[in-house]
This record gives C-alpha cells, sequence and structure tokens, in this order.
C-alpha cells in the first residue's frame, strides 16, 4: 500500500508542477499568437479555471498521500505528534517542506480567487488599462512565485528520500 501511495503522491506533485511549466513554457507563448488577440483573457480563464479545479484537487490527494506516506513509512500517530520527531533531521525536513507547502496554498487562494479571475477579465475587456496591467504583473508573479515554491518542494521531498 506504501508503494501505490508513493507513486500517486509522485504523479500529483508531477501534474501540479507539470501544469506550471506547460503554463510558462506552453501556455503563455502561445497565448501571445495572433489568434489569440483581444481573446487573451478569455482563453486564461478557460484553462486557468480548468487547472486550478484540478489542482485544489490535488493538493487535497497530496496532503492524503503524504499522511499515508509517513505511515507507511513506519511512523506512527504516536511518533508524528511527538516533539522528538519535530527535531529530528527527517522531522525538520519535513517541516520545512509542510511550511513551504502552506505558503503555496496561501499564494495559490490568491492567484486562483482574486488576481487570475480579475487580471483575465481585465485584459479582454480594457487591455490598455494600467489596473489591467497591475493585475496581469501580480497574477505572473503569484505564478512565478508558486512555481519556485513547488520546485523547493521537490527539492525538500527529495531530501526527505535521500
Amino acid at each position: 500500500m506504501y508503494y501505490w501511495s508513493l507513486f500517486f503522491h509522485v504523479v500529483f506533485a508531477m501534474f501540479w508542477i507539470g501544469g506550471m511549466l506547460f503554463t510558462a513554457a506552453v501556455l503563455v507563448p502561445v497565448s501571445r499568437h495572433q489568434m489569440f488577440e483581444n481573446k487573451r483573457g478569455e482563453l486564461f480563464k478557460v484553462v486557468g479555471t480548468l487547472f486550478s479545479r484540478f489542482s485544489w484537487i490535488i493538493f487535497l490527494l497530496l496532503i492524503v498521500t503524504g499522511i499515508l506516506n509517513l505511515l507507511g513509512k513506519g511512523f506512527t500517530w504516536d511518533v508524528l505528534l511527538s516533539g522528538n520527531f519535530w527535531q529530528s533531521v527527517y522531522g525538520r525536513t519535513l517541516m520545512g517542506k509542510l511550511h513551504v507547502f502552506s505558503l503555496v496554498l496561501i499564494v495559490s487562494a490568491v492567484h486562483d480567487f482574486w488576481l487570475g479571475p480579475r487580471a483575465a477579465l481585465l485584459m479582454d475587456s480594457d487591455p490598455e488599462n494600467p489596473k489591467t496591467k497591475r493585475y496581469r504583473k501580480a497574477s505572473r508573479w503569484a505564478g512565478r512565485i508558486n512555481l519556485i515554491l513547488g520546485l523547493v518542494i521537490l527539492w525538500y521531498a527529495l531530501m526527505l528520500v535521500r
């Protein structure tokens, strides 16, 4: 059961980080094509909404599989709830990963429920407005920050298994 949980944990993480990399490397450049002139906001709204829904489900599944992974490695609830565990090298590394994941949840919520939808709406309705440019810039930075945080989580995950 542990290996299945670990397998799905890695697949969910790959989907989430891969989706952000796809967005940065493929979707954003494609959105600049003339075909999407005056439709960029709509494109990002459709794609962003779908990816956001999947991401929030994946966040929940990452939490569940993460807990199952710890239990599958032999850590009991008593151990996980003890102060000694969190003072060990493994516990401190896991705590770092969990702190960064908490930041991801916050940045994702701000991006997915405020900045992104607002930027997408304004991109098509009033693209030259300074407010539109501020929302687009803030939304881009939130996405970049989340990608960096996701890669930091990946680094912590590698430290946990090595």
